[in-house]
């Protein structure tokens, strides 16, 4: 059964990085809300340094994120086997202009305790600063050592087509946008550039936030699960990662889940279950950068980093 190699006496798949002869996991660990309670944090650490051994060696993080706090977490989960990890951060639009830029990557850096970021990623489009500029620096850093690769979040086909003009299409590795067998907005023209462009999708969400939840009883889902001796978590992220294009960073904090996770990465959805998900599951829309720009500013007081 699938779920037996949650166990191990497995290999997690994995996928050549655009552009360069590094592979990465096809399922990393996401980490919104870590950090947000300190008695937590034993128990987050934990979590993320199991999914590393088994093989969800991507870790995604971003500056917002609990003020900062989950990327100490990361940090300190990738304590002792840095040169294990993939690790992915964000700046924050407001940080988009080269100088602020700098300053947030170097503030990242210590709060990771690292010396480089494998890849840094602006975390949602903005028009306030060009879009050369920003991606600009990213490339400085690059050139630098600091970081090894940069992406994109939040950018729909409009904003992929300006970072694509404003690099000569070349440099960008990721666009991180959500993703998940309910929200399938991407599809319309985010992933068909993927595919165009040759970078990668990191699929953010692919569980809805926890509301896979509300999928597993739909009689499809439920079926091709108990047909094929899996959870309904594990075909939603298998659905997306029949696409190779397509990568997916859920967020795990128990044991049970991380291994459910990293056990995906071993698993192929047939071809048969995909076509009966893909004709209930249909496409709603699609996909455009969900916060206003004006709402960047405040988001960001609310969420404010604590100073290092």
């Amino acid at each position: 059964m699938a779920n037996s190699k949650a166990m191990g006496g497995w290999e997690l798949r994995k996928v050549l990085l655009p552009g360069t002869d590094r592979e990465i996991p096809v399922v990393g660990q996401g980490s919104w809300g870590l950090g947000a309670d300190r008695r937590r944090r034993k128990a987050e650490v934990a979590a993320l340094r199991l999914g590393i051994e088994l093989g969800m060696t991507l870790i995604d993080t971003a500056e917002f994120y609990s003020r900062g706090e989950a990327e100490r977490v990361v940090g300190e989960a990738v304590r002792g086997q840095r040169e294990k990890a993939f690790l992915v951060t964000k700046v924050w639009p407001n940080h988009a202009s080269r100088d602020a830029l700098l300053r947030s990557v170097s503030d990242s850096l210590k709060r990771l305790g690292t010396d480089y970021v494998d890849a840094v990623l602006l975390h949602w489009p903005t028009r306030r600063v060009p879009l050369a500029e920003t991606l600009g620096a990213l490339a400085e850093l690059q050139k630098d050592g600091l970081i090894r690769h940069f992406g994109v979040a939040n950018f729909d086909g409009a904003w992929l087509d300006r970072a694509q003009d404003a690099r000569d299409g070349g440099g960008i590795v990721f666009d991180q946008v959500p993703y998940s067998l309910d929200d399938r907005g991407i599809e319309a023209e985010v992933l068909p550039r993927a595919r165009e462009r040759s970078f990668l999708i990191q699929a953010y969400s692919p569980l809805g936030h926890g509301r896979v939840k509300e999928w597993m009883n739909h009689p499809v889902l439920k079926a091709v699960a108990e047909e094929l001796g899996w959870t309904s978590a594990q075909v939603a992220l298998a659905f997306l990662l029949a696409d190779p294009h397509v990568t997916v960073i859920p967020k795990a904090v128990h044991e049970v889940h991380v291994r459910m996770n990293a056990a995906v990465g071993d698993m192929a959805l047939p071809e048969m279950a995909q076509k009966k998900l893909d004709d209930v599951f249909l496409p709603k829309g699609v996909f455009h950068p969900g916060i206003p720009e004006a709402a960047y500013g405040i988001a960001w007081r609310l969420g404010r980093i604590r100073s290092l």
